[in-house]
């Protein structure tokens, strides 16, 4: 009910707006109020049928009231840059006076001294200032920086001009906390990059061969941990992360297996490995956290002594795995833990670290 109330009025004063023109025909006013019925029924393209096959909207000498019906269907159709285009022509033309002198005041004093307002050039800087603002919002990435903060600008000062007078449509409050939302959503998908380094403690557990005197071929669980050193350089924003990473971990293993034809055991090999792949994490909503996935890329070497007469195999390998990845980050700090299978590990790698961004 109140939309159609507001509705009625609109088109009530464009009746008005159209009648204070000079030389209106009958055919003007009966091709006005086809129109009019139009836009109440919803039927917007022939609205804009209608104006246009009696006026010429890019005419001056259009009555006001064919320009205002026109600008409110172009916001029906979301043709914002048209509807943008006939109010600030009828702000700084059909209103070129009460505009100049309420411009005047406003960047001469701000909102302290403001001229009274007529009721019909409030209502067309509500509808320029959301016209503005829905082509910022909508049209970002086409416009200059220039001519964006000149909308953005232009739109707000209109909204606190409304706010200091007695206008009493309300719905111009939303604009800018939209616009300040909008901004807040550019920067947080904007991306940056920064360089990390980061220290692991990291256990795994590994495999080698052992080919006997006799022949026979036989595998040897190793146990491994130690800390892992290096860095990283990150690609994100406030809702995913991409970096590639690596570190050099020194490590030392327990080797051993025992049964009927095989004895061998070992303890403080010294064992180093590098790793060195991307990560992929998602943020949710959580600051700070992130989760996702890291495919590390691994050359591990072992000093492993051969028993008498045998022959040792894969103490050094080549390899990749799939590890889960979770992070928490304060500020430059933060922690993350990975977990998840080396191929060729014998069973899983687990991981537990710090880093600190630069």
């Amino acid at each position: 009910m109140v939309l159609r109330a507001f509705l009625f009025t609109i088109l009530l004063s464009l009746t008005g707006s159209l009648l204070a023109q000079t030389r209106i025909t009958t055919e003007d006013k009966r091709i006005f109020a086809q129109a009019k019925r139009a836009y109440s029924g919803g039927r917007y393209d022939l609205v804009l049928n209608l104006l246009n096959r009696r006026f010429n909207l890019r005419d001056p000498k259009t009555p006001s009231g064919a320009l205002a019906l026109a600008a409110y269907t172009y916001e029906k159709l979301d043709q914002w840059k048209n509807a943008e285009t006939l109010y600030a022509y009828l702000i700084t033309r059909r209103y070129k006076g009460d505009n100049r002198k309420v411009i005047g005041a406003y960047k001469a004093s701000g909102l302290d001294d403001l001229p009274d307002i007529p009721k019909k050039l409030l209502q067309f800087y509500h509808r320029r200032a959301e016209a503005l603002a829905q082509i910022y919002v909508n049209d970002h990435r086409r416009l200059r920086p220039r001519l964006k903060d000149l909308y953005k600008k232009t739109a707000l000062m209109y909204v606190a001009i409304l706010e200091e007078s007695d206008y009493e449509d309300d719905r111009f409050d939303t604009i800018p906390d939209r616009l300040e939302k909008f901004d807040g959503e550019l920067e947080a998908r904007r991306f940056e990059t920064a360089w990390y380094v980061k220290s692991a403690y990291m256990s795994w557990r590994d495999q080698i061969s052992i080919i006997l005197p006799n022949g026979q071929r036989s595998e040897i669980d190793t146990t491994g941990e130690g800390l892992c050193l290096g860095g990283g350089w990150r690609y994100e924003n406030e809702y995913w992360e991409f970096n590639v990473n690596g570190c050099y971990a020194s490590a030392a293993m327990t080797v051993g297996k025992e049964n009927s034809s095989i004895n061998y055991f070992q303890n403080g090999v010294a064992s180093n490995a590098l790793f060195f792949g991307p990560s992929a994490l998602w943020k949710p909503s959580s600051k700070g956290a992130a989760f996702g996935f890291h495919i590390p890329f691994v050359y591990r070497t072992g000093d492993y002594t051969e028993p008498q007469g045998a022959v040792l195999e894969e103490t050094s390998i080549f390899t990749f795995g799939y590890l889960l990845e979770a992070q928490w980050r304060y500020e430059k700090w933060g922690a993350f833990t990975q977990f998840g299978k080396i191929r060729r590990f014998s069973s899983s790698l687990w991981a537990f670290g710090i880093h600190r961004s630069f």
